[in-house]
């Protein structure tokens, strides 16, 4: 079954989420990382950087077996642009 983030409910008014990426974030020390899909941001993974930023993991479009890093305001545009929103 697919899950969603509150951060995706929030950005696309969604009806409903499974979780909340901040909830997770905050638990996390520095550089540790915390793997849950969001099928609606297509995130794979939240992270704490070293910097106490949080970092969202998404598939590269260039290379599809790597993992590139996100802020959350990064991710929802990509989705946006994707969708053509």
């Amino acid at each position: 079954m697919a899950e969603f983030s509150k951060q995706y409910q929030e950005a696309f008014d969604f009806d409903w989420n499974d979780f909340d990426y901040e909830e997770i974030f905050q638990k996390l020390e520095k550089n540790q990382v915390y793997p849950l899909i969001c099928e609606g941001l297509g995130t794979l993974a939240v992270a704490r950087s070293d910097e106490d930023q949080m970092l969202f993991a998404i598939q590269s479009e260039e290379e599809p077996d790597m993992v590139i890093w996100k802020k959350l305001e990064d991710v929802i545009q990509l989705v946006k642009d994707h969708n053509g929103l």
